[in-house]
This record gives structure tokens, C-alpha cells and sequence, in this order.
């Protein structure tokens, strides 16, 4: 039998340098890997051609039956192999790729390799890409050393063919943040009471972290008090329970209450305040209608400026007053309030009211579920 017969039937691809063609691989060692190329020959690819990560490991990234695109570089080396460049073929097919993921705003993925001059550079889809330090994370970021060799998901914000492509992993964390926050809004229920974490303080209320959605405690939701500060009760980084008053999924506001997680005051005052009784209590507000005095934290009685000693003038914020209890409405939480005059005081026959004993603190509302 001739060779010509003994080669009919069989069919090889002619090869020439620069054809990209896909490969199988069947040994990998830490010089690089030979693949099947449905060649009369393997190819050879040397570590070197495999990635653009000199410190990068052949065995850990590359496992016998995997497929690759390989770039000839010549079709016969000194060992009889054919010599291919994964690193040309992947740089030769980035474009296409680059450019789709560019146009449809993909989320990609690289593997950081260097570190540069206000950024890093990233290896994906066979192309280096600039991530500048600002486009890195949500927050402001110094230690660039610490990404190298790490993978990261993120969107080409910016390309020129051959000459620039600028990528962000700060839109894709932007993006996650907003998915989180819209499947946390559909889960929220009014009247549900749920944890959060105590985020930024403001004149009047407070910001608190609900799992990726900011909801707002007004000031007047946060205490039974009159405060005149949410600092008073809350500081940031607290773990509290809080009531959801309201979800507007439209505009994205979710508003809470710490005051409704707390015990009522007002709960059984007709126990604890009766008409006659004469108490000490200190002023909270003055209004040109009267005086608010608190009796005790959270319970607040009008003196009508009628029932004053003195000109509304004569008063003033954080005055002690002595006053007798008028009227106590439990239903509509009022307290009338008279001041008595000091003269008509007997010191010692004046009852002393017990503040109502809250059943649970401020501090273990924040400890709760956790």
C-alpha cells in the first residue's frame, strides 16, 4: 500500500501564521500546555503566550479537555510542535468582544494584574483595561496594591478602538445597590416592625439602613419626649427596632417610627394622674397661648396662660414649675395644668407621682433580635 493510499480518507487543515483556530488541550505543565489542534501536529503554547499575568499558575488555571482560541504564530518549532499564542488570539478576538460589551453595557469580568498611576489594570476578554481608582468602589479607595490578583465584575465605560478602554466596577456595584433596593421596598410592609442600623443624624430626624434602603425616622417619631435632637436618643451605628409607618414604593421613601416599638406613657395615666393632684414638672415649649410642662418623660400638660401666675413673658424654657392637675383626657393623651403659687405650697402634703416603669429601654430596643 502507497502512502497516497494510506492517507486517503484522512483530511488536515492547512495552517498558516496568524490563522486563529480552536484547540483542546491534553497536557498542561508549569511551562505551558499542548493542545489538539486537528493538525498533523500539536501546539505547543508556552506559559508566557497563556497570560498577560507573568505570576499567573498554568496548572490552577488550565485542566486537560479544556478549549481555547489560539493564534498561530508558526506552523513548525525546533521540536516538530506548532507554536501558538492563546494571549494574540484572545488580543485579536477582544475587539469584537470589547466593543459588544461596550455597546450593550455588559458586566464583565477581569482579573487585576498591575498596578498603575490612578488606577489598575485588569485582564479581560484578551485585552487590558484601566479601571481608574474612583471606579473601583461606592467609596474612596487608596490601597491599590490590595486588588492585584483579585477578579472583578465590571462595565467598559469608555472605548476607543486601539487606543483606550476604561472600565468601572462602580457601576456595577451601583447597580447591585439598586436591585437590593427595590427588592427590599417590595418586601416592606406597612405596620411591620423591623431592624435597622442607625446611618446619619440630621436637625430633624434620622436616617437609618434597612438593608441597602435608607428609611427616615421623623424627629417627632423618635421619642415620646419633646427632643430637641435625634442625638438625644440615637447615635450613629445603633442596632434599633423600628415601626414602618409608611412605603412609597414610587419615589423610593420609606418612613419609620422608634416611638411606636416603644412603651406608651400615656397607658394608664388616669392611674397616675388624678384632678387635685399637685406635682412639679419642667417647661418644655411656651407659646403664646400657654406654657407646655413635662411631668415625666413623655407626658406633657398645658398651663392655658390663663391658669399662669405671671405674663407668658415671665417664663422661660427648662423653668421647674409647680402645677395642680385640671382635667387628665387619656383618649386624646391631654393633661390641663394650673401653676400653683409657691406661697399656697405645702411642701410636704404634695403627693409624689411615680413616673409610669417602662416595661422595656431605650438600650434594649437596640440590643433586640441581636
Amino acid at each position: 500500500m502507497g502512502m497516497s493510499d494510506f492517507l486517503e480518507g484522512y483530511t488536515f487543515k492547512t495552517l498558516r501564521p496568524g490563522d486563529i483556530v480552536r484547540g483542546k488541550v491534553i497536557k498542561v505543565s508549569d511551562e505551558g500546555i499542548i493542545a489538539n489542534i486537528g493538525y498533523k501536529s500539536d501546539a505547543f503554547v508556552p506559559k508566557n503566550e497563556l497570560s498577560l499575568n507573568p505570576n499567573f499558575d498554568v496548572k490552577k488555571t488550565f485542566n486537560v479537555e479544556d478549549e481555547l482560541d489560539l493564534y498561530i504564530i508558526s506552523v513548525e518549532n525546533d521540536e516538530g510542535n506548532v507554536l501558538a499564542s492563546k494571549v494574540m488570539a484572545d488580543d485579536k478576538l477582544s475587539r469584537e468582544k470589547i466593543e459588544k460589551a461596550y455597546k450593550n453595557k455588559e458586566i464583565i469580568e477581569g482579573e487585576i494584574i498591575e498596578v498603575v498611576k490612578g488606577g489598575v489594570i485588569a485582564y479581560s476578554l484578551g485585552a487590558k483595561v484601566f479601571i481608574p481608582a474612583s471606579q473601583l468602589e461606592l467609596h474612596y479607595v487608596d490601597k491599590l496594591n490590595e486588588y492585584l490578583g483579585k477578579t472583578l465584575r465590571m462595565q467598559i465605560i469608555e472605548y476607543i478602538s486601539d487606543k483606550k478602554i476604561v472600565a468601572s466596577q462602580k457601576e456595577v456595584l451601583k447597580l447591585e445597590k439598586e436591585k437590593e433596593k427595590k427588592e427590599v421596598l417590595s418586601k416592606l410592609r406597612e405596620g411591620e416592625v423591623i431592624v435597622g442600623k442607625e446611618k446619619n443624624l440630621i436637625d430633624k430626624g434620622a436616617f437609618i439602613d434597612i438593608g441597602g434602603v435608607d428609611g427616615f425616622i421623623p424627629l417627632g417619631e423618635i421619642s415620646f419626649r419633646r427632643i430637641k435632637s435625634p442625638s438625644e436618643v440615637l447615635k450613629i451605628g445603633d442596632k434599633v427596632s423600628v415601626y414602618v409607618l409608611k412605603v412609597d414604593q414610587e419615589n423610593e421613601k420609606v418612613t419609620l417610627s422608634l416611638r411606636k416599638v416603644l412603651p406608651d406613657p400615656w397607658e394608664d395615666i388616669e392611674n397616675r394622674y388624678h384632678e387635685g393632684d399637685v406635682v412639679k414638672g419642667t417647661i418644655t415649649n411656651i407659646t403664646p397661648f400657654g406654657a407646655f410642662v413635662e411631668l415625666e418623660p413623655g407626658i406633657e400638660g398645658l398651663v392655658h396662660k390663663n391658669n399662669l401666675e405671671n405674663s407668658i413673658k415671665f417664663y422661660k424654657v427648662d423653668d421647674i414649675m409647680k402645677v395642680e392637675v385640671l382635667t387628665v383626657d387619656p383618649q386624646n393623651k391631654k393633661i390641663n395644668l394650673k401653676e400653683v403659687p409657691l406661697e399656697e405650697i405645702d411642701e410636704e402634703n404634695v403627693p409624689k407621682i411615680e413616673p409610669k416603669e417602662l416595661k422595656i429601654t431605650i438600650g434594649e430596643i437596640f440590643k433586640k433580635n441581636f
